[in-house]
This record gives structure tokens, C-alpha cells and sequence, in this order.
């Protein structure tokens, strides 16, 4: 097993297990949440598995429409529930009710590569997580 610290921001921790091999065919992600995401609204590379250990958060979920205006709706993610993510799902966490969170994420392939979102009266725009441009969606 291989094991890894990443700290992403002041709010939040990554600590990275990669079990891989002939028994174990798969990785795991444990995040630690002490505040809201600072980065805001974000998509994944691939899909993944999240359970919500500790604490819970309220996370807030966007979807763009087909005439490329957006929506969004807050949801509570409790301690003890799993849930599944798609790449493709625009979220930022908003709140934590308990000063803390802590979860576990399953990732499955990577199937894209992951952006930033913005939402304005103009419309959603998007960028790659290493590129500055943004780019309106339609």
C-alpha cells in the first residue's frame, strides 16, 4: 500500500491510499473538510463513490439546460449515507453544520479532465483546472 498527504487549501485535506495490486484493484481518497470549498464550483475526472463518514456537508449542485442557462440546488449529505458522483456533476460545498467533515471517495477511470465553473446573469463558464481562459457553455 502506498500512502500520501495532500493539502489543498487551508478547508481541506486529501489523504491519498493506493491499494492496488493483485488482491486489491482500486484506491481510495480520504478528505477532510474543516470549511466550506474556497475554490468553488467544480466537476471531477471521473465518477466516483463518496461515503460521509463524520460531520456531513450541504453541497450545492448545478445543472445547465439545454438553452444554457443554469440551476442549482442545495442538498444535505448526512453522515452514514454514500453517494454516488459523475464526472460530469458541477458542485461546490457550501456549508458545514459541524465545523468538520470527514468522508472517503471511491474513484472509478478517469474519463475527463476536471474544471472550474462560474455561473453568472451572462450565463455558465467553464475552464480546464490547469488553463486560465475561460469559455462560455452553450
Amino acid at each position: 500500500m502506498k500512502y500520501r498527504k495532500e493539502k489543498m487549501s487551508n478547508e481541506f485535506t486529501k489523504h491519498l491510499f493506493d491499494f492496488k495490486g493483485k488482491r486489491t484493484p482500486f484506491h481510495m481518497v480520504v478528505h477532510n473538510f474543516t470549511d466550506s470549498d474556497k475554490g468553488g464550483p467544480h466537476c471531477h475526472p471521473f465518477r466516483f463513490t463518496t461515503h460521509i463518514l463524520k460531520g456531513g456537508y450541504t453541497e450545492r449542485v448545478y445543472q445547465l439546460t439545454e438553452k444554457g442557462n443554469w440551476q442549482y440546488a442545495d442538498v444535505f449529505r448526512a453522515p452514514g449515507t454514500t453517494h454516488v458522483v459523475e464526472a460530469d456533476c458541477i458542485h461546490e460545498l457550501i456549508h458545514l453544520p459541524n465545523d468538520e467533515c470527514w468522508t472517503v471517495m471511491i474513484p472509478e477511470e478517469k474519463v475527463r479532465e476536471p474544471r472550474f465553473w462560474r455561473f453568472t446573469l451572462d450565463g455558465a463558464f467553464s475552464r480546464v483546472w490547469n488553463k486560465r481562459k475561460w469559455v462560455k457553455q452553450a
